[in-house]
């Protein structure tokens, strides 16, 4: 299964990986901002991608902030699917509880419905991952089995 992981957070990206190697396979591509996950989408085929939803607008580097925080960077990247024709399966990773502010804040938990709804042809749904709880990666297995059945 070829899988892309975009994910801006060394720790959490370190444990995708460790859980791509060893549940999916060896072969993926990781990209750690919207419009690098733009470009792997516009330029590979991927069976799933593993898709944080707030990330940096660009790639971080040492002289670089990465530009402004897209508290909805996943979403965007989802439509950006949508616009495209890309079939790629996506399950969202993330460790927020709420996104956004103000009158765009939105509960994981509805922001999971709205994205069935507006996606369902890509979209299997969404994990909450922490650092110190293992369970998501059961629960991440759960959500690729849905991938498997397809």
């Amino acid at each position: 299964m070829k899988t892309l992981l975009v994910e801006d957070d060394e720790d959490k990206r370190e444990q995708l990986i460790a859980f791509i190697e060893e549940f999916l396979s060896e072969n993926y591509s990781e990209v750690r901002s919207f419009q690098s996950g733009l470009k792997a989408i516009k330029n590979d085929v991927f069976d799933l991608i593993l898709l944080d939803m707030t990330m940096p607008t660009f790639d971080k580097t040492p002289y670089d902030s990465g530009g402004r925080t897209l508290a909805f960077g996943g979403e965007m990247l989802l439509y950006e699917m949508l616009r495209k024709n890309i079939m790629s399966k996506v399950i969202v990773v993330t460790q927020f509880d709420i996104f956004g502010k103000g009158d765009e804040e939105i509960t994981l938990k509805d922001l999971d419905i709205r994205l069935f709804e507006q996606f369902p042809d890509n979209y299997l749904g969404a994990i909450q991952y922490s650092i110190t709880y293992t369970g998501w990666k059961n629960s991440l297995l759960e959500k690729i089995k849905l991938l498997n059945q397809i």
